[in-house]
């Protein structure tokens, strides 16, 4: 069925066209994610425990479609906004490089990472104090927030040297991952939310360590021991193409190319933006 809804060869390739523009998951999402905003604003906070995830709710009231429901439930906040603008840039960003099935595995861990911490403190009994971040002393997991935090950490985990504009300055992706990383612990730390920070310090490690593991810088351990075996004399090939690249992709992922092979499909990628 995966293979049915994701062939491979279309995982490089835009969900569809709009107006001779390419769209992409990353863009379907970012418009989920607007649109849950005026799904709250009608259901109002008497509904959020039909939507948001806790382990009451979860476990005991037996909603255990809040697991995948939490996003959806996004007060009216010009942040959110301005995050799924955000989410759909550095998510597309991070489709074409790494292909959508890359991708949405991405997002599933993302998407998982909260509601997984939160029934972890459920089980461990964490209580933490009444807050904004608190739903009577209980951690819970609610919003696209984070969700379009982990995406913008994958991207400058992927592209730490990337120049973002500000108004007024430019600075690196990386170091703006940092600023952000920071300010967002500490709005936590300041009402005390030790929940809320464990589910962030969850999805920022997350996302650096699954970018470090898809482009081969982060390797699980192998259970099996190999033979050694003889070396054999190395053979003259030619450069490969970009369908030989984007094939070994789809079969041994992002972790299996070389660093001549990345370059060769960064700049065919750079080529096609620049025939547009």
């Amino acid at each position: 069925m995966f293979n049915s809804w994701l062939p491979e060869s279309k995982d490089h390739l835009p969900l569809t066209w709009w107006k001779q523009h390419p769209v992409y998951l990353a863009a379907i999402i970012a418009l989920v994610g607007v649109a849950s905003i005026i799904l709250t604003a009608i259901l109002g906070f008497e509904g959020a425990p039909w939507i948001i995830f806790t382990y009451h709710n979860a476990f005991n009231e037996w909603r255990l479609w809040t697991i995948f429901t939490y996003v959806l439930f996004n007060p009216p906040d010009i942040w959110i906004v301005l995050g799924c603008y955000l989410l759909w840039n550095f998510g597309e960003a991070l489709e074409r490089h790494l292909g959508r099935r890359v991708f949405i595995k991405l997002l599933m861990l993302l998407w998982l990472t909260p509601p997984t911490l939160v029934a972890l403190m459920g089980l461990a009994g964490f209580q933490g104090p009444m807050g904004v971040k608190m739903m009577l002393g209980i951690p819970f997991a609610a919003g696209i927030k984070v969700l379009e935090f982990g995406v913008f950490n994958a991207f400058a985990a992927l592209y730490p040297r990337a120049k973002i504009s500000l108004i007024v300055i430019t600075i690196d992706a990386w170091h703006l991952a940092v600023i952000f990383n920071v300010v967002y612990a500490l709005q936590h730390i300041s009402i005390r939310d030790w929940a809320g920070l464990i589910v962030l310090l969850g999805c920022i490690a997350i996302a650096w360590l699954y970018i470090r593991f898809e482009t081969g810088a982060l390797k699980l351990p192998s259970l099996t021991k190999r033979a050694p075996q003889a070396q054999k004399p190395a053979k003259k090939s030619s450069a490969p193409t970009v369908d030989d690249i984007l094939d070994k992709i789809s079969h041994k992922g992002m972790q299996s190319l070389t660093a001549e092979e990345r370059r060769i499909l960064d700049s065919a990628s750079d080529q096609m933006k620049r025939n547009r």
